[in-house]
């Protein structure tokens, strides 16, 4: 798939850990990611994201209905308006072999570290609220950023 030119500058942001920030209230720096977020489309901000994004989301809110914490029908909505978000859906077939080195080196997620080979290779931040990635990996990349140390413009 190829990309449009990127606008000002293109963030990398991983929107799916323990459910998605700015759908499900309930999550910690939930305000953190919408102003993220808000910044980011006035500023003409691409948001990367790796193209297995859609199975990402639906599976992130099929775990919420499951545990109680949203009906179906708020899932449904939810999936709708977080789809409909402008990401740049980037195809990381590519980054697949140092996605599988970082995982392994650092002992992560192998679908979290395909974010972290996408911002790698694109040279942007990765905006996580998952705590545990973010403290295993932030010393030896530390272009992947904490969530809640963002600061609204």
């Amino acid at each position: 798939m190829q990309r449009p030119q990127p606008k000002k500058s293109a963030r990398t942001f991983r929107p799916l850990e323990r459910g998605v920030k700015w759908k499900i209230l309930t999550e910690d720096h939930t305000a953190a990611a919408e102003a993220l977020l808000g910044d980011w489309e006035q500023q003409g901000v691409d948001v990367l994201v790796p193209n297995h994004l859609p199975s990402e989301v639906i599976s992130a809110f099929l775990r919420a209905v499951r545990r109680g914490r949203l009906t179906m029908d708020e899932a449904r909505e939810a999936i709708r308006d977080l789809l409909a978000l402008p990401f740049v859906l980037c195809d990381v077939t590519a980054l697949a072999d140092r996605a599988f080195t970082i995982a392994h080196q650092r002992q992560q997620r192998a679908y979290d570290c395909l974010y972290v080979a996408l911002a790698e290779q694109e040279g942007s931040e990765l905006w996580t609220g998952d705590e545990r990635l973010y403290n295993a990996l932030h010393a030896q990349y530390p272009f992947v950023r904490w969530i809640a140390d963002y600061q609204p413009r």
